[in-house]
């Protein structure tokens, strides 16, 4: 049988190279997903008065996914540096077990990372990285070079270093409107011993894939892809049909994922996925799984994206079927990592339960599946108002907290059980947390996390208040408009239950955020700006840009 890795290389070749349109960071702000919530002053907390969170560690470069290689032993991938470290007993090694060179504008980097034992006694480590075009970490953004592509590598840990390099799949990394986003890029071991690799639609492709009727044929985007460890195709029969690539989909019409795990009860499958301007999703995938991007996002009967089709309007191949949601969220939380607690460490009322992170907020979610578990069971009355989440969708940020299992990590990333069966759950700002009961943990403040991030120090006793009340159109902060002085503090209290920034500027303008930009500011945190010149200042949430505000500086 030939290797998937050497017959998938036709999509490179097959793709007119389009030149890619450096954005500046500035521009970044058009785009909710990219501004990421900072760690709560004090640290992350759980509700759960029995379970403490303790910092394992700090100081990592933005990453994007963490392996057990063994107890207190783990490889995390850092997007930017395209460097896998390793962090022993807590310590983060001086050299990197592996430094490969990547494209890391936007959602481009070292994405994804698993670990498999073998019986001859081998570790294979399999990683997924946007491939710099030459050799160069961010040339892509620096310098205009294309990508060579999104790789999905299998390498071997031996004495402290990653070697022997093979190339399992190779998909192309161009994108089709100038972006670097939706690359996806985590990687499982599944139940079967194959690779589950997830890769979004790469920067707007619109292929059969994408549900497109009279697209081209699908290129290995937006989907999930399985292979064998070896990178040969699975040969159990075809889901969506013979030949590459679609005898490597596992499932498709996925739009962008950061998380996906199987139920260590079931063997089934489930995922996140991201929405545009609406309707974050939690999947259960099954083989030949369309999730209906881009003509459907959440729930179909919701039309979010004013397509007015249906399931029966989609692509389907093979054994191909469209399924809806299981959970959705109206107004998008960046949804990411996935993961079943298949422990019983924290609690039996923990065991099983499913923990999904956010990018946005910094909280992480954790749900209950129903007996089938072939769904999400919403009982528990402890957790708060749960009627109105009997119809699996948050359609006001207050309706989360029901699910809310704890909050302020900083924009989530992963989420993994450690062979001592807590959970551990990996921060964009470099620090990495373990969950676990209080009677284990540290006490005090060596549990948390010192950190003044999200915060701004032009805060003061003067300074005009404004509250963020939520998504409310120009009544979503009040007051509104706030007329100050020359030289006066505005500082900005998000009451809300959800993070949002203040964004000088209106969405769309090239010039949004260039004056002003707080970032996320998370549930019960400010942010303070103080006004040195006249004028008329517009700003907005570029997670929510129907909120929009006024400083009139006198």
């Amino acid at each position: 049988m030939y290797k998937t890795k050497l017959l998938f290389s036709f999509f490179i070749s097959s793709v007119i190279l389009l030149s890619l349109a450096i954005i500046p960071y500035s521009v970044h702000l058009s785009f909710g997903a990219y501004a990421k919530a900072p760690v709560a002053p004090r640290g992350p907390t759980i509700k759960d008065d029995n379970l403490v969170v303790e910092k394992i560690t700090d100081g990592l470069d933005f990453p994007t996914s963490m392996a057990f290689l063994g107890p207190n032993d783990i490889l995390v991938t850092e997007k930017v540096t395209g460097k896998v470290m390793r962090v022993l007993g807590g310590q983060i090694q001086n050299e990197p077990v592996l430094d490969v060179p990547v494209a890391n504008s936007i959602e481009r980097g070292l994405l994804g990372i698993a670990v498999s034992k073998q019986v001859d006694g081998k570790t294979y480590v399999f990683l997924s990285y946007t491939e710099s075009g030459n050799g160069v970490d961010g040339s892509d953004f620096t310098d205009q070079t294309d990508p060579l592509g999104n790789r999905l590598y299998r390498y071997e840990f031996v004495d402290g270093r990653l070697i022997n390099p093979v190339l399992l799949l190779d998909l192309t990394a161009i994108p089709d409107n100038g972006r670097g986003e939706h690359n996806g890029g985590k990687i499982l071991i599944g139940p079967d011993n194959n690779i589950y690799y997830v890769i979004g639609e790469v920067g707007g492709h619109r292929t059969q894939a994408q549900n497109i009727v009279d697209g081209p044929a699908p290129n290995g985007l937006g989907g999930i892809l399985r292979i064998t460890q070896d990178g040969n195709v699975v040969d159990d029969g075809s889901i969506f049909g013979k030949g590459l690539p679609l005898n490597v989909y596992y499932a498709m019409g996925i739009r962008n994922s950061f998380g996906m795990d199987f139920d260590p009860l079931t063997g089934n499958l489930w995922d996140t996925e991201n929405g545009p301007t609406a309707g974050d999703e939690i999947n259960l995938v099954f083989p030949g799984f369309n999730s209906g991007w881009s003509l459907i996002q959440g729930f179909s009967k919701n039309d979010f994206l004013g397509t007015g089709t249906t399931s029966d309007d989609l692509v389907y191949f093979g054994k191909g079927s469209y399924a809806e949601p299981k959970f959705d969220w109206v107004n998008p939380i960046g949804i990411t990592a996935l993961k079943f607690l298949n422990s019983a460490k924290l609690g039996q009322e923990y065991q099983n339960n499913m923990f999904v992170g956010d990018i946005n907020n910094g909280l992480l979610y954790r749900f209950i599946l129903n007996q089938a578990r072939d769904g999400i069971l919403i009982n528990d009355t402890s957790l708060g108002n749960i009627k109105s989440l009997a119809d699996y969708e948050v359609n006001d940020p207050k309706e989360n907290q029901p699910v809310v299992f704890g909050q302020g990590f900083g924009g989530i990333t992963d989420i993994q059980v450690g062979p001592d069966g807590y959970l551990y759950v990996l921060s964009y700002t470099g620090s990495l947390f373990r969950i676990l009961p209080s009677s284990d943990g540290l006490a005090g403040e060596e549990s948390q996390l010192a950190d003044k991030t999200g915060t701004n120090d032009t805060q003061n006793d003067n300074s005009v208040p404004v509250s963020i009340v939520g998504i409310n159109g120009y009544n979503s902060y009040s007051p509104n408009p706030v007329k100050i002085q020359k030289g006066q503090t505005v500082t900005w209290y998000n009451g809300d239950a959800i993070s949002h920034t203040v964004t000088s500027g209106i969405d769309g303008d090239t010039d949004a955020g260039k004056m002003f930009d707080s970032d996320a500011i998370i549930p019960n945190q400010h942010y303070s700006i103080t006004f040195d010149n006249t004028g008329d200042y517009q700003y907005y949430c570029i997670y929510h840009p129907s909120m929009v505000g006024e400083i009139m500086v006198e």
